[in-house]
């Protein structure tokens, strides 16, 4: 027997919020809703969504906060949902650990199929035969989304970085251009945003494998066209 997918969304507004819980359990996930993010946050570990669909501008806590604090501690997908649509904000709110980011007003069809893309991207159908690689310094567990460093602390990945880093394992030493990136992560998002995010996604996840922009040992960048993985990975 197949249990539903769990979603958990953090939105202030009521008439949201019922929306949002009718639409995603007319497609078959079972759906918890909270105005408060302290709520939110008590009943993360009983229910232990696949999704976590949040907006930032909430009463009683920093969004920002909030979104980062779970991207550090959980292995969820985060879905950020804002009225604040520039794209400075959709770069702070990639760069504190969000999956995606959809500014309001937005229609529910696109909402359920960022929530679908997500949902593929935390478990990718192309992943390595193997969960457990050895890349630069570090050792990385697809499969528990962390980074295990040569002294044995653990870093956390998120979905979409878990995402990045199988395609780039399962393409060592070829170029990855964007275009080949967004088909596989299955984005649509438009280009520049999309650009802009994996730039901020593959900076987030090189700073976590210890890879030095200025001379990088495991992910290089080929200006203009995209990335290669260098590292000996096995």
């Amino acid at each position: 027997m197949t249990h539903p997918t769990h979603v958990s969304i953090l939105e202030d507004s009521l008439e949201l919020q019922h929306l949002l819980v009718d639409v995603l359990r007319d497609v078959g996930y079972e759906v918890r809703a909270y105005g408060r993010a302290q709520d939110f946050e008590r009943d993360l570990n009983q229910f232990q969504p696949k999704v976590c669909i949040i907006d930032l501008g909430l009463p009683d806590k920093d969004g920002l906060g909030l979104l980062q604090k779970i991207s550090t501690d959980r292995e969820t997908a985060i879905l950020v949902i804002s009225g604040r649509s520039s794209l400075t904000d959709k770069i702070a709110g990639f760069e504190l650990g969000a999956d995606d980011y959809l500014a309001k007003p937005f229609e529910m069809p696109e909402l359920v199929a960022r929530v679908k893309a997500l949902l593929r991207r935390s478990e990718p159908t192309s992943a390595p035969s193997q969960n457990t690689h050895s890349v630069g310094n570090v050792t990385v567990d697809l499969a528990r989304f962390t980074l295990i460093d040569s002294a044995g602390r653990e870093d956390r990945l998120s979905a979409s970085e878990v995402a990045i880093l199988t395609v780039f394992l399962n393409n060592p030493n070829r170029l990855i251009t964007r275009d080949k990136l967004r088909d596989e992560l299955q984005d649509r998002s438009d280009q520049h945003s999309f650009d802009r995010a994996i730039d901020v996604r593959v900076s987030r996840l090189r700073s976590k494998l210890k890879d030095s922009p200025k001379n990088p040992k495991v992910i290089k960048t080929v200006y203009g066209a995209g990335y290669i993985l260098i590292s000996e990975a096995d």
